[in-house]
């Protein structure tokens, strides 16, 4: 990562605080009364842009872009304290780094070298792995400093951390450009051949982050995509078949109106799924994705070295509510007994034993779903919302030989260099 060569002039880089979170001794959420400080990083440039980082997660809160008349507006999804961020149940990995490794891993298991290991099973059935686990790199808090015009952030993930083999000591690096571009640089070494994969689950409308569904399905897309990793619509982990694009609703390779096609999708739920990028042999950063809303006409273009990207459109949002325990037991009554004791009983002559029955129902508790989840400045978040695009490597890459490897050896360095390139369109040309 190059530090150096930097026009810093154009760019300002303002450290705070933006609060506090409980943690103990092995950086565990609230399980130890000890506050450790999250802290803040505003980057501004020249442009009206203006980026807001934090050590929670290595997590975007904020992300102010001009559109075409020149008005700033904040275009990511995000909690306006460390109570939102904190809540993993409100909280579905919006907007952090998604690691250890991003996406699904099949029933949580997988196997290196001939030794099994189990990972924490997260997904919203509970089934699979997901994201890095219930305490992945997003629900961490991160060492961070201030180099040139970067904000650099760092976390040493211990061995057997969510069930992963090997220490992995992870390096982020923010840059926000005075063209408008926002770099995060990705960097990772292990100390036992592991599973890295990681990217931003950074969640956009390019209308303004509380525009809701209404302006989502205006925004048009384009992904540099031919293939799909296929993955039955009742279960979103790959089946290891990957399948042509040409002629489906995954099919973004001209300009398409989004809310034309979410629909489309089985069962009705949006997009969630991965796409294979055309790479076309070369090596290094190549162009991902771009989405472009004509009424403000802000556009993002997206760039990375990775041979795969996640679309999601929003529609686990809000998520479900899963009970602490499947069943309970309700009082149905109380039934009042009066037993009179023989007269012929000399110990308890004349006596009466009044007895209470208490009859019971069983209930059992099923996923609750929330109505919305509460944002920035009140704003509610529902069901197709936002959109994510993240590059990343193919999910469940670990059980088919035929996927990009996902191990990772010690002596080597996982790199992942994505960027994120915000315009301004004047006119309807796409």
């Amino acid at each position: 990562m190059d530090l150096h060569a930097c026009n810093c002039k154009n760019v300002t880089i303002t450290e705070g605080i933006f609060g506090e979170v409980w943690v103990d001794n092995t950086d565990q959420t609230f399980t130890d009364p000890v506050p450790k400080i999250v802290k803040s990083y505003t980057m501004i440039n020249t442009n009206k842009m203006e980026v807001i980082v934090i050590t929670w997660g290595a997590t975007i809160v904020s992300l102010k872009c001009p559109d075409k008349y020149g008005h700033p507006a904040d275009i990511v999804l995000g909690f306006d304290n460390m109570k939102g961020y904190s809540n993993s149940v409100t909280n579905p990995f919006i907007g952090c780094i998604l690691g250890r490794c991003a996406n699904r891993i099949k029933n949580g298991h997988i196997t290196i070298r001939g030794r099994d290991y189990e990972l924490t099973k997260n997904d919203f059935n509970g089934k699979h792995h997901f994201h890095g686990g219930t305490n992945g790199f997003g629900r961490k808090v991160w060492d961070s400093y201030i180099a040139g015009c970067s904000v650099v952030m760092s976390y040493l993930s211990q061995d057997g951390e969510e069930g992963y083999p090997g220490a992995v000591l992870t390096t982020i690096r923010f840059k926000l450009t005075p063209d408008n571009k926002f770099d995060i640089c990705m960097r990772a070494t292990t100390s036992k051949p592991t599973i890295v994969n990681l990217s931003h689950g950074s969640m956009f409308n390019l209308a303004g982050h509380d525009a809701g569904e209404f302006e989502l399905r205006k925004h048009k897309v384009l992904l540099n995509c031919d293939r799909w990793t296929f993955a039955d619509y009742t279960d979103p982990v790959p089946t290891g078949a990957i399948r042509s694009v040409g002629g489906t609703v995954m099919d973004f390779r001209i300009p398409r109106i989004l809310g034309e096609y979410m629909e489309k999708v089985p069962p009705g739920e949006g997009y969630d799924h991965n796409l294979c990028v055309i790479k076309s042999g070369q090596s290094g950063s190549s162009f991902i994705a771009k989405v472009w809303h004509v009424k403000s006409g802000r556009a993002l273009e997206i760039y990375s070295n990775q041979r795969g990207v996640q679309f999601y459109t929003g529609g686990r949002l809000p998520p479900h509510i899963v009970p602490e325990f499947l069943y309970s037991y309700d009082l149905l009554e109380d039934i009042e007994e009066t037993e009179e004791n023989d007269v012929d009983n000399d110990e308890d002559d004349n006596e009466e034993e009044t007895k209470i029955e208490r009859h019971y129902k069983r209930i059992t508790a099923v996923p609750k779903k929330l109505e919305f989840i509460l944002g920035k400045h009140g704003a509610r978040y529902k069901k197709y919302c936002a959109f994510s695009i993240q590059p990343q490597n193919y999910p469940n890459a670990i059980h088919y030989s035929h996927f990009p490897c996902s191990i990772l050896y010690p002596g080597q360095v996982y790199y992942h260099d994505l960027t994120y390139k915000f315009e301004v369109h004047l006119a309807n040309y796409m």
